[in-house]
């Protein structure tokens, strides 16, 4: 059946400068002129021989006719772009969604200036951050997977070791210059920089034999916060390889002593119930091996050689 059409090229700018109301942005849709798009529509309309615009001072306005028109031409698009993914062997993936649970310290201190590389990799994951100091419930919340740090054990999760830890003061080199701080003892307690969660201090505090001493007395910050303040030559934060290890890399912060806390780990968390999915199981690789250079990274550098190091047993 032979079909009377006009310029799909004239088609195409109609249904461009329609749906944004500006013959401006249809030309940088399309990547042609202004005046193309002008071209175009006067052609269109010359051989409909009716207006579908009109021009006002802010810019143009679909006649009645036009709007009618429009809605037509628009769903008639809808259709060959849907016929055309059908058969294409181009046609885009369609993106698979993966919501990840992470507390905010991690997320700002570690994760989030690495996830360009995960997305530049992984075209096809679409990645949601829910930074949040709740622990996800898989059997309600979105969160497909979780990144959590502890002893490993939880209830109703499946989870993977990504690293184990060792938990120690850093500051910056001024502070520790400025304070000739050579032992724990010497530590103030003005200068620890205390967390929510204050037993960390306190284990690492009777590993190094000053628990009865010393007592924190900084202000109380978030470990998102605690870092940067220790950066700032503030004080003392408590932290891991991980947390501080681009700071400790990069030499604005140092750890003036070898006594650590290595209970604790990263672990990577899951619905017990729940089998991995092919995102899941690409985000959970690049992970490790990001976690694994960042490590390695920081374990390279001179370790202090004040004292040995002090691990406490697992209880």
């Amino acid at each position: 059946m032979s079909r009377i059409l006009p310029s799909l090229n004239a088609l195409k700018a109609f249904e461009a400068a329609a749906r944004h109301e500006s013959f401006t942005l249809a030309a940088a849709e399309l990547n042609v002129t202004h005046a193309a798009i002008s071209r175009h529509i006067r052609e269109l309309e010359v051989w409909l021989g009716t207006k579908l615009f009109v021009r006002t001072g802010r810019g143009v306005e679909l006649t009645e006719k036009g709007g009618s028109y429009v809605a037509d031409i628009t769903r008639g698009f809808d259709v060959l772009a849907a016929a055309t993914e059908s058969v294409s062997s181009r046609r885009r993936r369609r993106r698979q969604q993966l919501v990840v649970s992470v507390e905010p310290s991690f997320a700002a201190l570690w994760l989030v200036p690495r996830l360009g590389r995960f997305t530049a990799a992984n075209p096809e994951i679409e990645l949601v951050v829910d930074s949040s100091h709740r622990l996800v419930d898989f059997a309600r919340d979105e969160a497909d997977i979780g990144i959590r740090y502890g002893r490993g054990v939880w209830p109703n999760v499946a989870s993977d070791v990504l690293t184990r830890t060792n938990m120690t003061p850093v500051c910056s080199p001024a502070l520790l210059r400025a304070r000739r701080i050579r032992e724990p003892s010497d530590l103030e307690p003005g200068l620890l920089l205390q967390e929510e969660t204050r037993r960390y201090w306190y284990e690492w505090l009777k590993a190094a034999g000053v628990c009865d001493r010393i007592s924190p007395e900084g202000p109380t910050l978030g470990l998102h916060l605690t870092i940067p303040a220790a950066e700032a030559g503030q004080g003392f934060a408590l932290a891991d390889e991980v947390i501080a290890g681009d700071a400790l890399v990069g030499g604005r912060l140092v750890k003036p002593f070898a006594i650590s806390v290595a209970e604790y780990g990263y672990y990577f968390v899951r619905d017990a119930a729940r089998k991995d999915s092919k995102a899941m199981a690409a985000f959970h690789a690049w992970l490790k091996a990001e976690i694994d250079q960042t490590v390695d990274a920081v374990r390279k550098l001179a370790a202090p050689a004040r004292r040995p190091a002090v691990s406490k047993k697992k209880r």
